[in-house]
């Protein structure tokens, strides 16, 4: 049995989007809405036998501080979005944030080549 590790840090460009990873070569679909760095892979260059093991996180989010229109009335709360979807090619990551921005998602992936 032969492992393949990836890794990753994605840097997103927009408040919502996506972004595709592709396991055969750890590449990026081209219309995706982040830059990857830091990408590592430790194993052979292919895609895996079956559904790998995954992890995906936020790493770093900037949050915008409201306050309430009036002393001790309620203050609005912010939503930060994380998805995912994986398959034996690809891992697809979603965001969205209302307010806030999401800096850094990071990302790992185990699996059987």
């Amino acid at each position: 049995m032969t492992l393949k590790i990836m890794s990753g840090i994605v840097l997103p460009s927009k408040q919502n989007g996506y972004v595709e990873v592709m396991f055969d070569d750890h590449s990026i679909q081209h219309d995706s809405d982040a830059n990857v760095v830091e990408k590592k892979t430790i194993g052979p260059e292919g895609d895996f036998k079956k559904v790998p093991a995954k992890i995906v996180s936020l790493r770093q989010i900037k949050v915008q501080v409201t306050t309430a229109p009036a002393v001790g009335g309620p203050s609005s709360l912010e939503k930060f979005k994380i998805g995912d979807y994986i398959n034996k090619q690809r891992l697809k990551i979603t965001w969205s944030a209302d307010l806030g921005k999401i800096e850094e998602i990071s990302y790992m992936v185990i699996g059987e080549v």
